[in-house]
């Protein structure tokens, strides 16, 4: 029998994370095993090799317990306490918890009232009108099960770029320490920040194949060959992550390169790729262009709009963000430790946006508690220039949850939806436009409401929403959370051609938050979005001044 791979190890843990959070139990422990699950999907080296030793408890987020069961499943392929929780509530009902709208009180009452087990169950139950006629459900919870159904059919099972690119970081690494003086390089659709991807594409530089794919097959990181080449390799990783792995010698590195990189629709457009290139930027010479980075690769504007380019936002640009959190509401951290996070980026200001209580969920606060919180966050001094605000939640009616004395006293205030987004598009957008035209609110977050891979976005009138966003001046945000990627570049584009400023904020709970600032950055850039749109991007006076200025 094969040693037990962290992936299989991880997907244990995650299985008995649903099964607590169905149980009833604290959410704190399903948390707690989540969080370890994720640690031990992506270590580099196979977890089953330390189980049971001290090593084990240095891998993020392992503690006693779950270091126990984590020897326990190396060892037999079980752990008791998993088993017993497995025997009353049927693993197979954690498929539910995918849906959105369907929590798991919810899923408990449709497996108590109904005998619903898994999603074919519920499907049934659902057509059926079972769902409407039971106790404590009804027609309501009947709409969301059918459309979370629909939603769900629409997901492609690929990685979120938040995964995949972490991921093929470790992995190329991993193989950099194995030849350290050949060249090791992410291709493939991560390399180009898709928002998802089906698996890594790594290109290695070799003079010496077989000898190179014997070194990389002998790596910890990877868990089985899959298929094997003279000059390619397809292997699944400890993770369960398959990767494809190409070689290409010194001078064949660009070629090669380029070509794993792709798209298909932009290798058709440059023509044939010359045989030998060491660059990429000589392949794109042979072509008579410009080198074109591959986030722009997309089959066609790159081709027409090489001179703006070098126009064109980059990380470098960003003086600071406009939305993250705290422990005052759902974040991981206090005021100052994300100051102090933010300073170590090099910015000049952060707004401090905690949710307000609209989303109970997420530790909202009432009116006294974000006084106390705008005292604390006006008693910092120095870099960054800190500025209190809230991500204000909007009502169904577009209400917002302050009033507006409220509001105007704060430095700026974000407004989000989170919850009424399957409603028809005529009430949407006028949900949406009372809240472009209160003079009291300066950004709008995450706009669509989407969640790749798990949520739809809202049903929106697109033109008519920058329309106004334009008019009003209210700045529409790149959300640069992986998971959401908010707008996405076709709408960023199309906001910045009707005259909307733009701002890139990672959402933020906790420090190391910051560091997605990456992936907005990736989605500005292939929107053809200049520096100036983002106000992020402005020296501190003349954002204080446009603050200002508004409301």
């Amino acid at each position: 029998m094969p040693p037990i791979t962290n992936a299989e190890i991880a997907a244990a843990l995650f299985s008995h994370a649903d099964l607590l959070e169905l149980a009833g139990e604290s959410p704190f422990r399903a948390r707690a095993y989540r969080a370890a699950a994720e640690s031990i999907r992506d270590w580099p080296e196979p977890v089953a090799s330390v189980a049971g030793a001290a090593g084990l408890r240095t891998i993020p987020g392992v503690g006693e317990g779950i270091a126990a069961a984590v020897t326990d499943l190396v060892s037999s392929g079980s752990h008791q306490p998993f088993d017993d929780l497995a025997a009353a509530i049927p693993p197979s009902l954690a498929g539910i918890l995918t849906l959105p709208g369907i929590g798991a009180k919810t899923a408990m009452k449709l497996h108590r009232e109904l005998g619903i087990a898994d999603l074919a169950d519920l499907e049934r139950a659902a057509i059926d009108g079972r769902i409407r006629a039971a106790k404590g459900l009804g027609a309501r919870t009947e709409v969301t099960v059918l459309a979370g159904l629909d939603a769900l059919k629409e997901r492609t099972g690929r990685m979120p770029i938040g995964s995949a690119l972490p991921a093929a970081r470790a992995f190329a690494s991993a193989i950099r320490a194995l030849l350290p003086d050949m060249r090791v390089e992410i291709a493939g659709s991560v390399r180009r920040y898709c928002e998802t991807a089906a698996d890594l594409d790594i290109v290695v530089e070799s003079r010496d194949h077989p000898g190179t794919i014997g070194r990389i097959v002998a790596a910890p990181a990877i868990g089985r060959v899959i298929s094997q080449g003279y000059d390619a390799l397809r292997v699944a990783l400890q993770s369960g992550i398959e990767a494809d792995i190409f070689l290409a010698t010194p001078e064949r590195f660009g070629t090669v390169l380029v070509r794993a990189t792709g798209p298909a629709v932009h290798l058709e457009r440059i023509g044939p790729l010359p045989d030998h290139a060491p660059d990429e930027p000589a392949v794109y010479a042979a072509a008579g262009l410009p080198w074109i980075p591959p986030e722009l690769r997309l089959g066609g504007p790159e081709f027409t709009r090489t001179a703006e380019i070098p126009a064109l936002i980059r990380i470098e640009d960003i003086r600071g963000e406009l939305h993250c959190h705290s422990t005052w509401s759902d974040g991981a951290a206090p005021i100052g430790g994300m100051a102090a996070a933010a300073r170590d980026r090099g910015y000049r200001f952060l707004a401090i946006t905690d949710h307000s209580g609209g989303l109970g969920v997420a530790n909202g606060l009432d009116v006294a508690r974000l006084t106390a919180q705008r005292a604390e966050i006006n008693a910092e001094s120095g870099d960054p220039v800190l500025l209190a605000g809230s991500e204000v939640e909007v009502d169904r009616d577009g209400a917002l949850n302050f009033d507006d004395p409220t509001l105007a006293a704060l430095s700026i205030v974000v407004a989000s939806l989170h919850t009424g987004l399957r409603q028809p598009r005529d009430e949407l957008m006028a949900r949406v436009e009372r809240v472009l035209r209160n003079p009291n609110v300066d950004i709008i977050a995450h706009p669509s409401g989407r969640l790749i891979e798990r949520r739809s976005p809202g049903d929106f009138d697109w033109p008519r929403y920058f329309a106004i966003a334009a008019e009003t001046g209210t700045a529409l945000e790149i959300n640069a959370d992986p998971a959401r990627l908010d707008l996405k570049p076709a709408h960023a584009e199309a906001a910045v051609a009707a005259g909307c400023l733009l701002t890139i904020n990672c959402d933020a709970h906790h420090p190391g938050g910051f560091a997605n600032m990456e992936y907005g950055i990736a989605v500005a850039r292939q929107a053809w979005v200049q520096r100036d749109a983002v106000i992020n991007t402005w020296e501190t006076s003349r954002l204080l001044a446009w603050l200002a200025s508004r409301g």
